[in-house]
């Protein structure tokens, strides 16, 4: 694995641009959990303008860091590519103290 494919590790410009800048905790508050399987946690939020998102939280710390921090960018680059009615359509990824935060929303 190369060097710069440690988790967490934004040197790279591809693996950089998966991710949104912001602060997802500035962003999402009152997260309430409705969901949670091995890879992440499913919460609900309001957000400012009071639309409904859910929030999966993946983290990458612990047992096999790099081994979840290449499935997070996985799933982010096929979610980025994912179109069709019947799917999620994918609107960012953030980060946070080991932890990733993917924001999709139902189409339709």
């Amino acid at each position: 694995m190369p060097s710069n494919a440690r988790a967490g590790n934004l040197k790279d410009p591809e693996v950089a641009d998966l991710f949104c800048k912001d602060d997802p905790e500035k962003l999402f508050t009152d997260l309430r959990e409705i969901g949670h399987g091995s890879f992440g946690a499913v919460y609900f939020v309001n957000v400012s303008n009071n639309e409904v998102v859910a929030i999966k939280k993946m983290s990458y710390s612990g047992k096999q860091t790099n081994e979840k921090w290449q499935d997070i960018i996985k799933e982010v680059k096929f979610l980025q590519k994912l179109r069709h009615p019947n799917t999620i359509e994918y609107l960012g990824c953030y980060l946070k103290e080991h932890t990733a935060w993917v924001r999709p929303v139902t189409r339709g």
